[in-house]
């Protein structure tokens, strides 16, 4: 998991420049009042980003997630969000979870740890690395989100 600060990107010299500037294009997307909720296609080949306001909720409420084939980058655009997060995929979750639109969910969750984020911090999550978004930081509320969607392939 990597975290960071859209408005201090160019301080982030860990991430791949196409990730970068793939985050830097949803960002612009997320703010284009033109722009509704939903899936917008990105520049580079099978990438995209999908526009969502939603509303969080307890932590236990929430069922934490993988993906194998995309790289998910959560952005907050708008409100607060805890999200969970674990590097502890066990091959037994691997082989019990069926992969749905390259989404699987899981219950149970080993080691998870927590970060906050605020306007405009992301995190990004490889595949393979389990995540639980939508997670309230104290109550729940509304937060508007931008969720970019990478081919792991495109980074290789």
């Amino acid at each position: 998991m990597l975290f960071g600060n859209v408005e201090k990107l160019e301080l982030v010299d860990y991430i791949h420049p196409t990730m970068k500037a793939l985050i830097q294009e949803a960002w612009a997307i997320a703010h284009d009042e033109t722009k509704q909720d939903g899936k917008h296609e990105l520049s580079y080949p099978g990438s995209f980003v999908v526009l969502a306001t939603a509303e969080t909720e307890r932590t236990e409420a929430r069922k934490a997630e993988y993906h194998k084939e995309y790289i998910d980058v959560q952005i907050l655009k708008a409100g607060a969000e805890k999200l969970g997060y674990s590097n502890r995929l066990s091959q037994e979750s691997l082989e019990l979870t069926a992969l749905e639109n390259d989404v699987a969910f899981l219950t149970d969750v080993e080691d998870e740890q927590f970060v906050s984020l605020g306007k405009g911090d992301f995190a990004v999550f490889y595949p393979n690395q389990v995540h639980r978004p939508l997670c309230a930081v104290d109550m729940p509320s509304e937060v508007n989100k931008a969720i970019v969607k990478i081919p792991h392939t495109l980074l290789v």
